[in-house]
């Protein structure tokens, strides 16, 4: 009779994702009725399938059931069963940090993780003014809530029973303490754990407990911690218990030697919790002097090793969060319900995220867009704060991404980022309380490109594989042609990302003698004979512009079955969000005071726009961003814009920053669709005037933009003369050698945001080591990373082309040619087969040796090959 608060919501949900802490109950004397919320997390997903399954990973994975008798799946049922409905099929993913069969509430996370879905799935919501309604569904399977209470509510909660009704009430929960945990490696039985339990106790005893347990509240209401010694012993149940768990009184007296405030079992055991403080103060603000926790630590892991008890040692918080959902997706259907629209055409059909992958290019010429951009609340912002970059980019990838199951979404993840050589992909550097820098050239090929182009070709891969998958036997494998045009770092990093890829082929465009010659080296020393790389006479907008044309050719796309690597792929984008949420909760690490809604500004280094909107989403869904500050270099149509509203092209200049060499944003297109409310009519009229005109004149009708773009960008620009000087200054002051797009960023922030009173995050978009090109900087080269060294004696495969038009025949060419099984993700030995290139080039010490293609491309081969010996031997 205690549930009917619950609200009936409008509709069911398809999938949902809760997170529950582990829990602590009895803290010593309070047996049975009090328990804390400790800052150990499991994490469920529940969606509809077709079939039931349940994948577990983390603790207790190897002995939890699979079935219908796992406490989640009972949960969920439980709720369905409550409220007449039928529970349909569902597929679980949960991912445990909190230790099975140890006494931190796993069983209680698990109940309330699967009703707390069950809730959300069945289309009902909890009462706004709490969570009575689970506790009281969770009381009935539980039989108590000492560990129930702090899993729903979190923090420190005091439990009773009245008239058949469970009650809590909240008891002061302060942020001095730590906690110590010794797990033992053995598993206790809760049953058999009660069963010890003496059927009676004397007055004495029950006076003893009754006096501490008013002593604990005392304690922590006055922050008294001398007393906490005192108000956590016990006579009721630890003493029984401590018979057959000899570690128990060793551990409790070892740690309270070390300096804990506190020890005691936690629940029906094995593990032993410690409470210490630090000096004075928060916890987050305590000197690792003040506190004794390793201390505590230590001595409790040797006590136990005294005793023959193998175990770990946790040391973690108590949490004042409890129980929540992360993230939902609507709708009860199977297939995927996040769609995508071109920005062009309100009457093409919204699409799937794999048609947003696999085509690119929406067929009108427009970019596809999310039909609605998910919000994050704060509560959401909270609990994403301590995940890993893996972790965080699950949550907010799968707000958006709908028609991968939860494990192989999970699995894509992490698979992209086990290449890059820090836990944190992206990490933070501090310069001063109000500069920072975002390093996000860790990945294969030095450059924050691979952020996103390692997960965008193992999203084609994986999407490639299901199609394949069902196909019959004898029957032809789908294939893809990958298309994109790169001004230096998109290359590399899209050809690391799908090299030896199955069934797919690259064709990557760049402008001769306006990349950087590393970076060019990157591309044409990758001898994967999917991988193919033009160099185009002209500019990177060139280059852009012809891929452009490419997709919108529907018959030649539809033949050779083109996918985009560039921006105008929205995966790229959805990628970048992850490290603007990443890089936040990081930047709020670094100081004591910072909290969930204090704002940042972004300094990114700009070119197509991609990297910047990726920030501008990130700020729509949520995250506390003050503003997205844009750098250009004289190439600066983004910084006219947002300075002034002047959106005109003019003639590309060559400069020390190439990527940044471009005078039409690509992903220009798609802010503009958000500024124009969606509307793809205005948006289609801005681009003809830009395609036929050059430039975009914000007259009344779109005087929006010009409103609206002040609200969240601010600009500033850089020369080669700045880039230098900025790199010689973070080389001379600080030691550290920015490239010359992260210069252009620093520059801008150092002259002008940071006089603005902004506290900066600067994104760092690639290795030094990749630009040789500085004036003043030569006495300054950067140690190149294991990536880059050698890169310029190794051979290339390059072609080289001054018209575009012959790019289509080479792709058919390359498309309907028989291929030879490869592995997946494997390196193919290189061979002396000739493409339909017209120059080949070989880099080595003396001048490059050119030769053109004559006859068939056997003869040509050979003739090459007997033609290089020749020179090898008369240079000796």
């Amino acid at each position: 009779g205690h549930i009917t608060n619950l609200h009936k919501m409008s509709a069911q949900r398809r999938s949902v994702t809760v997170r529950v802490p582990a829990t602590s109950a009895n803290l010593g004397s309070g047996f049975d009725c009090i328990g804390v919320a400790v800052d150990l997390w499991n994490e469920v997903t529940v969606e509809r399938a077709e079939r039931f399954s349940m994948v577990i990973e983390g603790e207790g994975a190897e002995i939890l059931p699979r079935g219908k008798e796992n406490y989640v799946v009972q949960g969920v049922e439980i709720v369905f069963k409550t409220f007449g409905m039928e529970c349909p099929k569902f597929a679980y993913f949960c991912k445990n940090g909190i230790p099975f069969g140890n006494g931190l509430g796993s069983s209680s996370a698990a109940i309330v993780s699967g009703m707390l879905a069950g809730l959300i799935l069945s289309g009902n919501e909890l009462p706004v003014e709490g969570q009575e309604a689970l506790l009281q569904m969770a009381a009935q399977v539980e039989g108590h809530v000492d560990n129930l209470a702090p899993c729903i509510y979190g923090g420190m909660q005091i439990g009773w029973c009245e008239n058949n009704r469970w009650m809590t009430a909240a008891l002061d929960m302060p942020n001095q303490l730590q906690c110590i945990l010794f797990i033992p490696d053995s598993i206790t039985n809760t049953n058999e754990s009660r069963q010890a339990l003496p059927d009676m106790i004397s007055r004495k005893e029950a006076v003893f407990n009754i006096s501490r347990v008013g002593l604990l509240v005392h304690a922590l209401s006055t922050k008294n911690w001398d007393y906490l010694t005192m108000a956590t012993q016990d006579q009721l149940h630890q003493p029984a218990r401590s018979k057959f768990m000899p570690w128990l009184n060793p551990c409790i007296e070892a740690a309270l030697g070390a300096g804990a405030k506190a020890a005691f079992l936690s629940g029906a055991g094995s593990t032993v919790i410690a409470f210490s403080a630090g000096l004075r103060g928060d916890r987050m603000t305590q000197a690792r002097s003040e506190r004794k926790d390793a201390d505590v630590a230590t001595a409790m892991r040797k006590a136990a090793e005294k005793v023959n008890t193998p175990g770990r040692v946790k040391i973690t918080k108590t949490s004042s969060i409890g129980a929540h959902v992360v993230n939902f997706r609507e709708g009860t259907g199977l297939k995927s319900e996040t769609r995508f629209r071109s920005t062009r055409d309100s009457f093409l059909e919204p699409v799937t995220f794999k048609t947003v992958v696999m085509r690119g290019l929406a067929p009108d010429g427009g970019l596809y867009v999310p039909d609605i951009i998910p919000k994050v609340s704060p509560m959401m912002l909270k609990s994403w704060r301590g995940l890993t970059y893996e972790e965080l980019a699950f949550q907010v990838m799968s707000l958006y991404i709908s028609d991968i199951p939860v494990a192989q979404l999970q699995s894509i993840i992490n698979k992209s980022y086990a290449s890059f050589s820090t836990k944190h992909v992206v990490p933070i550097i501090d310069f001063s309380d109000n500069l920072y820098i975002m390093e996000q050239f860790h990945g294969p090929t030095c450059a924050f490109k691979d952020v996103a182009l390692q997960f965008l070709g193992n999203l084609f891969e994986y999407y490639l594989e299901q199609e394949n998958s069902t196909l019959k036997d004898n029957s032809k494998p789908k294939r893809m042609t990958v298309l994109g045009a790169t001004s230096g770092d998109t290359g590399s990093a899209a050809i690391y990302g799908l090299r030896g890829k199955k069934n797919i082929d690259v064709f990557m465009l760049f402008p001769n003698g306006r990349v950087a010659e590393i970076q060019e080296a990157q591309m044409t020393t990758v001898e994967d004979e999917n991988i193919h790389c033009i160099g185009m006479e002209g500019t990177f907008d060139d280059c852009q512009n012809l891929v452009k044309s490419l997709f919108s050719d529907k018959e030649f796309n539809n033949e050779v079955s083109l996918g985009a690597v560039n921006s105008i792929n929205f995966a790229r984008i959805l990628a970048q969000i992850v490290y603007y949420f990443y890089g936040y909760f990081r930047w709020l690490d670094m100081h004591e005071d910072r909290e969930i809604g204090d704002k940042l500004t972004f300094v990114v280094p700009s070119g197509n726009f991609g990297n910047a909107l990726a920030g501008y989403y990130a700020k729509r869904m949520g995250l506390p961003i003050e503003k997205i500050a844009v750098c250009t270099n004289v190439n600066d149509i983004l910084h006219r814009f947002f300075e002034s509203g002047d959106y005109s092209t003019r003639t590309c200049v060559p400069t020390l920053a190439p990527a940044m060499d471009i005078t039409k944003a690509s992903n220009f297109e798609r802010y503009l669709y958000h500024s124009l409310d969606d509307d793809p009519s205005s948006l289609s009229s801005c681009m003809e005037q830009i395609n036929s005109n050059g430039e975009i004149k914000f007259e009344e009708k779109y005087s929006i933009v010009l409103q609206r773009m002040k609200e969240d960008f601010i600009s500033g620009r850089a020369s080669d003369a700045d880039i230098v000087e900025t790199t010689n200054h973070f080389k001379k002051e600080y030691d550290y050698f920015p490239c010359p797009h992260t210069a252009v960023g620093l520059h801008c922030a150092t002259t002008k945001f940071l006089e603005e009173g902004k506290s900066c995050l600067c994104l760092a978009t690639a290795h030094p080591g990749k630009f040789s090109n500085y004036e003043d900087g030569k006495n300054y080269r950067p140690n190149l990373p294991s990536q880059l060294t050698g890169l310029l004696e190794k051979p290339t495969r390059v072609t080289r082309i001054t018209n575009g038009r012959v790019v289509k025949n080479m792709i058919k060419k390359e498309f309907h040619k028989p291929k030879t099984p490869s592995s997946p993700s494997s390196p193919t030995k290189r061979t002396t087969r000739r493409e339909a290139s017209p120059v080949r080039m070989k880099r080595d010490s003396s001048p490059s040796i050119i030769w053109s293609m004559a006859g068939s491309w056997a003869f040509g081969a050979i003739t090459a090959a007997l033609f290089l010996s020749f020179v090898k031997d008369k240079l000796k």
